[in-house]
């Protein structure tokens, strides 16, 4: 309902017709399911917005605030250094007179994390999207894809980390407490004199670096790698680089063999087998690298899915600020199920696809909810403008508030004679106020003369 102003023009006061309510924000609030990535089986809830006051050639942004329900979450692949990022991008379908993105993205740096951890969740933002002519566009949100970018790091794991696995034997042993000057990490190692006795490294990154002791007591050492494509097959801690025995004994921290640029995988594997019996295979440390990577691996995406298909709000534009404004549409979602969202052609842009607006819509309220998706408008007084905006989809709805209509006051004779009757009426009052506080006046300068 439009609101009246009063104006004091002159020293007489006058009743303006009011200004209509315009709704600020229009969107939908949907649940989503995640499979995949770091996030499979994570519930979020979405929720969809764009400002309503939209006119033809200006960029508007179509926002994604998301967050975690039902106590699920996004969690780190492993121990990872400050800088790691959780990046997302939602896809939308967008019907009408439109021109820009149709998806919305950003990102967000995690602090250092541990295994398990839950990460933090970007907003998202579509950049420029807007209204190429006067018309009504429909907005649905479809998919949403979340991608982990691990922090690049150098990580030390010790001989005692539970991604070591010892086996093929009973010959390895658990040496703590050694002399500092021997340079072991964290003063401990494991150690076997027993042939073919092993350890596997499992690892996330791309290198990785085995620690030992050089040692004239140390025997020859295989090296397994993934497949093994290009890994040197042995190397002995006993040798120098010229074949040599060393001249020395529990020389601790020494590098003894690397590998680097391998592609990111979140589970690397490192065998390392003692090719002789009675020599000593000591496993020391390891250091595992991840460098700065361009894109994010593909084993951490998630993509998640609406639970509730074809949801969409709408705006409706006008041409510009000197015309009347646009009739607000309002609909209610019919009580028929609609098929479930085959995304059309399946591309990440959404192109071409179901506008989210196939269904019977009716006339009713423009503020709709359900369990899983509610959509809304929020509303403050400004001045009239040529866009109006409605919300629907097609599930069974409840209204959320009154509709919001952006129309003025209706300006046919009747109209005009309420108008002019109460600014008479409001201006009579005032100008009578002002008559009996004359009159209180007068009478209070007789009443003190009295007493003098």
């Amino acid at each position: 309902m439009a609101a009246s102003a009063l104006t004091l023009v002159a020293g007489g006061l006058f009743v303006l017709p009011g200004v209509p309510a315009v709704a600020d924000t229009v969107g939908v609030v949907l649940d989503y399911t995640c499979e995949g990535g770091v996030g499979d089986g994570t519930k979020l809830r979405v929720t969809v917005t764009a400002p309503t006051t939209m006119t033809v050639g200006a960029p508007i942004d179509v926002k994604w605030d998301i967050k975690y329900r039902d106590q699920t979450a996004f969690t780190s692949p492993g121990y990872l250094a400050e800088g790691s990022a959780l990046s997302a991008k939602g896809f939308l379908n967008i019907a009408g007179p439109w021109t820009g993105n149709d998806a919305a993205e950003g990102s967000i740096d995690q602090a250092a994390l541990r295994i398990g951890e839950r990460l933090r969740l970007p907003e998202l933002v579509t950049g420029e999207v807007g209204a190429s002519a006067p018309g009504e566009i429909t907005i649905s949100p479809r998919r949403l894809v979340v991608d982990f970018t691990p922090s690049a790091s150098d990580r030390i794991v010790n001989d005692d980390d539970p991604a070591l696995d010892y086996r093929n034997g009973t010959g390895w042993g658990d040496y703590n407490n050694r002399e500092l000057a021997w340079n072991n990490h964290g003063r401990d190692v494991h150690g076997t004199t027993t042939a073919n006795d092993s350890v596997t490294l499992t690892f996330a990154g791309t290198g990785v670096e085995f620690i030992t002791e050089k040692d004239l007591n140390a025997g020859n050492l295989h090296f397994w790698l993934d497949d093994a494509n290009g890994v040197p097959a042995n190397a002995d801690p006993s040798k120098n680089d010229d074949g040599t025995t060393v001249n020395t004994v529990n020389a601790g921290g020494y590098t003894l063999w690397s590998m680097r640029n391998l592609p990111y995988k979140a589970d690397h594997k490192l065998t390392i087998t003692n090719l002789q019996q009675d020599k000593w295979a000591i496993i020391d440390a390891f250091k595992v690298i991840t460098r700065d990577l361009n894109n994010p691996p593909p084993i951490f995406r998630s993509t998640c899915t609406p639970d509730v298909q074809r949801a969409s709000f709408k705006i409706t534009v006008g041409g510009g600020a000197s015309e009347s404004p646009s009739p607000t549409p309002s609909a209610t979602p019919t009580d028929e199920e609609t098929p479930p969202d085959d995304d059309d052609n399946g591309d990440d842009n959404g192109n071409n696809g179901d506008n989210g607006n196939n269904g019977n819509n009716n006339t009713g309220n423009n503020t709709t909810t359900t369990g899983t998706q509610t959509t809304f408008t929020t509303t403050t007084p400004r001045p009239t403008t040529t866009v109006t905006a409605t919300a629907t989809a097609q599930v069974r709805v409840t209204p959320l508030g009154a509709a919001q209509t952006g129309e003025a006051p209706e300006r046919g004779p009747m109209g005009a004679m309420l108008i002019g009757g109460g600014g008479v009426m409001l201006a009579g009052a005032v100008l009578g106020g002002v008559a009996v506080r004359r009159r209180a006046l007068h009478a209070g300068a007789r009443s003190d003369a009295g007493l003098g």
